[in-house]
């Protein structure tokens, strides 16, 4: 069975350009969250920390905290 020289060509070429999408894909993300992280430090409100969690028992009981009794 013979090889194709430019079908082999065409492979790399797609591989390379794969490889460009990712990176610039995730040279975008990383941009992206250094700016919502330097926006965390210019807006007003009470920072969460990374390892926090809201729960749906929290979600529920803030939505009650407002109503008559």
């Amino acid at each position: 069975m013979t090889q194709n020289p430019g079908l082999d060509a065409v492979a790399q070429l797609t591989a390379q350009i794969t490889e460009a999408a990712v990176l610039g894909q995730a040279a975008g993300l990383r941009l992206l969250y250094a700016e919502m992280q330097a926006l965390t430090q210019v807006m007003p409100g009470q920072p969460m920390s990374a390892g926090a969690r809201i729960t749906p028992e929290t979600d529920t009981e803030a939505a009650f905290d407002n109503m008559p009794v």
